[in-house]
């Protein structure tokens, strides 16, 4: 996402870090604003140096570029070979880790070390070029360590695609070119010429090309008029007059690259030349070697080519030996011609001959003197380049902003996943103790509504059961009646009254505010109180038994089965002493009632309900009843678990 989206320009409004990064990224797109830009990809056939490829990426691998004698070196200059042929991707083998330094005469002598990047990873320059200040130190080599090579999956290697030591406005390196290869050592080379090659570090091809401002040309250069390659034809020439016999250090030829041959780099460069420099018109003219660079020769493209040699000339023309043909014609054409003479290009605005001159579109013989490449003004090479190197460090830090900004938008949107997440949980929690809380007044509002009907229950129909019990009392009291009325009105007596003890139980049962915790053995000891008066009993109830995990509905049925027991003891078993258990296992709640009877055949068919209903109401709740009765008594075993 850009920065200025949405939610990095939300975060970069309240994080302090973020501000100072956005700041200090908008500050290097301003001077990058203001710098030249980045100069069109030269894809040249001459790529630079490769070394031999290793199995070890800590293997050493120099090369060393030796002037012959000591000289004044003000920087440095290292850039990686053009993204072609072989070299693939942008800065394909620069050294990862490296160190260069100045080395006097003699391999004893001092060496002083100007940069040293063996610490740690050197970003990779890519395309552009890597200046290294070197102070106008006195040096005859100068040599560059790769202590970590460039790995590409299983091999290593170091590739550099050029070599610049700067002195002044020069380039010290065309001199190294005019001596030949052995003024470039190596610990290993390897390639295919004219592809790679130790002398392709300092031959000026480079992915740079030539060094231009940002003033447009107004002008392309020099071209001879176009001469068919079928008819005969001389070769052509240009010649710059400098007035007067000046001393001649080099010589820099732009090629030409105009718009109408965009794709055609290098239009009009011969394939041979020579440069003939004269001190009087019709003498012979000495030779200036051109470079051979190790006895290959390559088109430059639009790179700048240097000659060099300490000369006295008045007259310096460029003859051509074997010409360039487009589209079928000769043709010669150059967009300057630079004669640097002890520091300065003499050249501008000098007369310039030829047989023939294309004076029309941007072409005539001035324009080669004109300060104007092809396509804009030409500029010195150490500020063009320091530029370009500044650009790289500024381009590499905003690569290293961009990154701690990645970093933080990862950290802050962790944090807010987590105060999401964090926020989600609190709001899950907070509709679980909602819902509780919701539940909780339903149970409770069940349970007054519960217990309110155990109440009129108990209030209402238990008066009136009592009410009904005392008037069939008052009337035996009063006498009178007949056997059978008397018997009735016991019959009534004796129902209305078990029914308000049964009806009191239950409503015990449903109070769960007085009896839902542990009152279910006060109940069966003091219903057994009631039930067995008369008969000797005694109750052995464990008080450790959790009856109240038990629900309402399985006490009510135990009270139920047990009260069906009772009655059975006081109606048929003529039993004078009963005997009561209530323990707790690990899962189940288990009651023994014991009676010394004179017991029943189990085995028989009875016609009452009072087993059917035992056996009903333990199975109803996945429980048993186990009964063994004889002659000397019964023995009755319930058993509930405690949960569903």
């Amino acid at each position: 996402m850009l920065w200025g989206g949405t939610a990095h320009g939300e975060l970069t409004s309240w994080i302090p870090e973020m501000r100072a990064l956005a700041a200090e990224r908008t500050a290097l797109q301003e001077k990058l604003s203001a710098m030249p830009a980045a100069p069109e990809v030269q894809l040249t056939q001459r790529l630079g140096w490769h070394s031999e490829y290793s199995s070890s990426q800590d293997k050493a691998e120099w090369v060393e570029l030796n002037l012959g004698q000591a000289q004044q070196i003000d920087s440095v200059v290292l850039i990686a070979p053009p993204p072609n042929g072989a070299a693939v991707g942008k800065g394909y083998g620069f050294p990862v880790r490296f160190y260069v330094e100045l080395l006097d005469e003699g391999e004893d002598n001092e060496r002083t070390i100007i940069a040293d990047y063996t610490d740690a990873d050197f970003p990779n320059p890519g395309l552009l070029p890597v200046v290294i200040p070197a102070g106008g130190r006195m040096a005859q080599k100068v040599r560059i360590t790769a202590t970590r090579l460039c790995n590409t999956g299983e091999r290593s290697f170091c590739a550099l695609g050029e070599v610049m030591l700067l002195q002044g406005k020069q380039n010290l390196g065309a001199r190294l070119e005019a001596i030949g290869p052995a003024a470039v050592r190596a610990s290993s080379s390897q390639g295919t010429r004219p592809d790679w090659g130790r002398i392709n570090l300092v031959d000026g091809h480079t992915v740079l090309g030539p060094p231009l401002g940002t003033h447009r040309s107004p002008t392309l250069g020099f071209r001879s008029v176009l001469t068919s390659e079928g008819r005969p034809y001389d070769n052509p020439w240009v010649e710059i007059d400098l007035g007067t016999v000046r001393p001649i250090d080099e010589i820099r030829l732009f090629p030409s690259h105009p718009p109408q041959f965009a794709h055609s780099h290098g239009y009009g460069f011969p394939v041979r030349y020579q440069i003939e420099l004269r001190e009087e018109d019709n003498e012979e003219p000495r030779l200036l070697p051109t470079p051979q660079s190790g006895s290959y020769n390559a088109l430059p493209g639009d790179n700048v080519v240097t000659l060099v040699g300490a000369h006295r000339a008045r007259f310096v023309r460029l003859q051509v030996l074997d010409p360039h043909v487009s589209n079928g014609s000769v043709v010669l054409a150059m967009a300057e011609m630079q004669i640097w003479s002890e520091g300065k290009n003499i050249a501008t605005a000098c007369d310039v001959n030829s047989p023939n001159s294309t004076e029309q579109d941007g072409w005539s013989r001035a324009a080669l003197v004109d300060g104007f490449a092809s396509g804009a003004n030409i500029v010195d090479w150490p500020g063009w380049l320091a530029d370009l190197s500044q650009r790289r460090e500024m381009e590499h830090q905003l690569g290293v902003i961009e990154k701690q900004r990645e970093t933080l938008t990862q950290h802050w949107q962790k944090i807010a996943l987590g105060l999401l997440i964090g926020m989600a949980v609190a709001g899950v929690i907070v509709l679980l103790l909602w819902l509780q809380r919701q539940r909780r007044i339903r149970h409770e509002e069940l349970e007054s509504l519960r217990e309110r009907i155990a109440q009129d229950l108990h209030d209402e129909i238990g008066s009136s059961l009592g009410s009904i019990a005392l008037i069939a009392q008052d009337l035996l009291a009063e006498g009178g009646q007949s056997p059978q009325s008397r018997e009735d009105l016991t019959d009534i007596k004796d129902i209305a009254a078990e029914t308000v003890d049964a009806m009191r139980d239950i409503t015990r049962l449903m109070q769960s505010e007085r009896y839902g915790t542990d009152d279910l053995p006060t109940l069966l000891r003091e219903t057994a109180d009631r039930m067995l008066r008369g008969i000797l009993h005694t109750l052995d109830l464990d008080d450790h038994a959790q009856t109240r995990r038990l629900s309402v509905d399985r006490q009510r049925d135990l009270m139920l089965m047990f009260k069906e027991a009772m009655h059975n003891i006081t109606r048929h078993a003529a039993a004078t002493e009963v005997h009561i258990t209530l323990k707790q296992t690990h899962n189940d709640i288990i009651l023994t009632i014991r009676d010394n009877g004179h017991g029943f055949d189990t085995t028989a068919k009875h016609t009452g309900m009072g087993l059917t209903n035992l056996h009903r109401r333990a199975s109803k709740h996945q429980g048993s009843t186990d009964i063994t009765s004889a002659p000397q008594g019964t023995v009755l075993t319930l058993t509930l678990p405690l949960h569903a």
